[in-house]
C-alpha cells in the first residue's frame, strides 16, 4: 500500500447533516472545529461543556501522569478547569475550576520574559481571563497562556 492509498484509507467522508460538528484533536493537544458555522455558538460551546463535565467527573483522582518536577515558581501542569473558574471582579482576583488563585492585579512573566497583563475581560467560551501582552500585539486566555508560553509567574515589585 503506498502512502497516499494508506492516508485514504485512513480518511474519512464527514456528513455535516449527520455530524453537524467535528472535534479534531491533535496530537499536540491543538483543537479544530469543523462545521461550526451550521451550529449557533452558544449551543455549541453548551455542548463542549457538557462534554468536559463529563471527562472531569470521570477523571480519578491525582494527576494523570507524573511530571518532572518544576522550579518553585511555577504551577504544576495540571489544568485549570477555566470553565469551573469564578472571577471577584473588586478584587481581581480568578479562582480557576481546580481551587487555585490568580491576582490579575498584578503582571505575569512569561517563559521569555514577557509580561501579560488582565485588562478585565473575560473568554467568552471558556469564562478564563483573557491577558495581553506588553511586548507585542498578544492576547491568550490564562490557561492557554500558562500552556503554551510557561511556565509562568506573578511580576512582584515590577521584576520578573
Amino acid at each position: 500500500m503506498s502512502h497516499d492509498d494508506e492516508l485514504f484509507a485512513h480518511a474519512r467522508l464527514v456528513d455535516f447533516t449527520e455530524h453537524p460538528l467535528v472535534l479534531l484533536v491533535d496530537t499536540e493537544g491543538g483543537a479544530e472545529l469543523l462545521g461550526e458555522d451550521t451550529m449557533c455558538p452558544i449551543q455549541t460551546a453548551a455542548i463542549l461543556r457538557t462534554i468536559a463535565a463529563d471527562l472531569l467527573a470521570s477523571h480519578p483522582l491525582g494527576p494523570c501522569a507524573p511530571v518532572a518536577e518544576a522550579p518553585a515558581w511555577s504551577r504544576p501542569p495540571e489544568p485549570l478547569h477555566p470553565f469551573a473558574g469564578t472571577l471577584d471582579r473588586a478584587r481581581k482576583v480568578w479562582t480557576d475550576g481546580t481551587g487555585h488563585v490568580w491576582d490579575l492585579s498584578v503582571p505575569w512573566a512569561d517563559a521569555n520574559g514577557d509580561t501579560w497583563r488582565w485588562h478585565g475581560v473575560l473568554d467568552q467560551v471558556s469564562g478564563a481571563p483573557i491577558l495581553r501582552c506588553d511586548q507585542w500585539k498578544g492576547a491568550h486566555t490564562l490557561d492557554v497562556l500558562r500552556e503554551g508560553r510557561g511556565p509562568i509567574r506573578p511580576v512582584v515589585g515590577g521584576a520578573a
